[in-house]
């Protein structure tokens, strides 16, 4: 009984360094995969960001663009009366 507690030691000894190498090269390898994916999901967000920024600014500038035609036939209807008033 003494040689198979021994040998079981040895071999939770042996799977226990195995384990501890495994977990090392995964910690080793996790901070890259985690700065690259920091870098797409920040890319995605500011993608996102932009697309609504710009979305959000063609909107207000088609409504303005409307508002600025309008102005304008009012200034240039005003000159036409001021030059038919002279």
């Amino acid at each position: 009984m003494g040689e198979t507690a021994a040998q079981t030691l040895t071999e939770i000894e042996a799977t226990r360094a195995r384990l501890d190498g495994e977990i090392r090269e995964l910690e080793w390898r996790l901070p890259a995969t985690a700065r690259l994916a920091k870098r797409i999901a920040a890319a995605l967000a500011g993608i996102g960001v932009l697309g609504v920024a710009t979305r959000f600014a063609m909107r207000r500038r088609k409504q303005h663009s409307g508002d600025r035609r309008v102005r304008d036939l009012e200034k240039r209807l005003d000159r036409l009366e001021r030059q038919l008033d002279y």
